[in-house]
């Protein structure tokens, strides 16, 4: 006869080894939670903004290359903007490829 004072221990240890499932479950859950978080975190600030010291950087060569400026001044040496610097190469190098028209028929 069953007393009051009898234990059922096969569903303590079903219940049991349940919840133990399924805290683990909620664990793994979390776990992927805050992973897939974390990645959406770190691509919205690694990918979707440029880094301000780059962007500061990429102004401030975009202007030295656009500006007249002295690199030694004892020297008479200056920069120039890099659009004109290529105006003036290609000048150069088009005057000195252009042939002696006199010397051409003396062949």
């Amino acid at each position: 006869m069953a007393t009051g004072n009898d234990v059922n221990t096969p569903v303590i240890a079903l219940v049991g080894f349940i919840s133990a499932l399924l805290f683990f479950a909620i664990i793994i859950l979390l776990e992927v939670a805050f992973y897939w978080a974390e990645a959406q975190q770190r691509y919205e600030k690694d990918m979707n903004q440029a880094p301000q010291e780059l962007a500061t950087l990429t102004h401030n060569q975009q202007a030295r290359l656009a500006e007249y400026r002295w690199i030694d001044a004892k020297k008479g040496v200056v920069a120039i903007p890099i659009d004109r610097a290529m105006e003036l190469v290609v000048a150069d190098l088009s005057a000195s490829a252009k042939p002696a028209r006199g010397k051409e028929g003396k062949r």
